[in-house]
């Protein structure tokens, strides 16, 4: 195979796999691709799209969505939360050469070295009809005149409430929208601090086809955001967790050695072009077997 004759040790993982392990993850932790408010754990059948999970989850009890904090009504006097939820349907990963993933036209071919992320979300908001509104505008006129100091009143009539405790109405139906998002990526070795990490880097996203333009390119600014500042900060990889360290184990099994053995990653480009490497459908890597007095 491909550069094995200069690290000790390789190891291989197709594309397939992968995506057959990411299939069972979300079946097993629906939570982690799942996320609503309280409200849906007694209203399961309005989120936008069924949640599938295996028996397991339901014998244990285990929950089906994180929960989240209503959406907040933006300028509300008296706080007006709005239920919503957001679900990640289906997930697949594409290593050079593509083969699995069509990437839009925006993205073009895979680069070598690079690999993609076909990511298919929905997101539902439960909008007000218009008797909440009949409830709802008389307090929010109430808390909002108080509020400008232009009046002075007696709440009595108004049920104790925190100001901070927003009202959430329930649901009667979501409004719900789908999105298909392509990103590339890549590996890549740097510094975080003074110590080396494995880093994972975004080259680019496009969401598919969602008009109008601008607000496409909105959406993609802010998705772009989470990714390069929110999700993968958190992938990265310091590179003294990626050393096994075989002496320990040797003598948690009563194997007394005399020397230090450990596995670490060949490094980068000093034993070989790319570790990890993403080609021939596979993610690649190579270890070094480091034997020390």
């Amino acid at each position: 195979m491909v550069f094995t004759d200069r690290s000790d040790l390789y190891a291989a993982v197709h594309e397939d796999g992968l995506n057959r392990v990411m299939r069972h993850i979300m079946l097993q932790r629906p939570s982690l691709f799942n996320y609503a408010t309280p409200f849906f754990a007694q209203n399961p059948d309005l989120l936008c799209v069924p949640i599938k999970a295996a028996p397991e989850v339901f014998a244990a009890g285990n929950p089906l969505f994180t929960v989240q904090s209503p959406l907040p009504v933006l300028g509300a006097a008296q706080p007006v939360g709005l239920n919503y939820c957001v679900q990640f349907t289906d997930v697949q990963l594409d290593f050079h050469d593509s083969d699995t993933i069509k990437l839009p036209p925006e993205l073009g071919e895979l680069p070598p070295q690079r690999f993609a992320l076909r990511l298919k979300g929905c997101f539902g908001l439960g909008c007000l009809p218009d008797d909440y509104y009949t409830d709802l505008i008389p307090l929010e006129e109430l808390f909002a005149v108080a509020q400008a100091g232009k009046e002075r009143f007696s709440f009595t009539h108004v049920a104790e409430r925190q100001p901070r405790d927003p009202i959430v109405p329930p649901a009667r139906r979501l409004t719900c929208f789908c999105l298909e998002l392509f990103a590339v990526l890549h590996f890549e070795w740097g510094k975080i601090g003074t110590d080396d990490y494995l880093k994972v880097r975004l080259d680019g996203l496009e969401i598919v086809d969602l008009q109008p333009v601008e607000m496409e390119n909105i959406i993609e600014c802010y998705a772009e955001a989470v990714l390069r500042l929110g999700v993968l900060p958190r992938l990265s990889i310091k590179i003294e967790k990626m050393v096994l360290d075989i002496t320990a184990l040797l003598r948690q099994q009563g194997i007394a050695v005399g020397q230090q053995i450990s596995l670490q990653p060949a490094p980068v480009p000093a034993a070989v072009p790319n570790n990890p490497a993403v080609e021939d459908d596979q993610l690649k890597v190579f270890v070094n077997l480091v034997v020390t007095p």
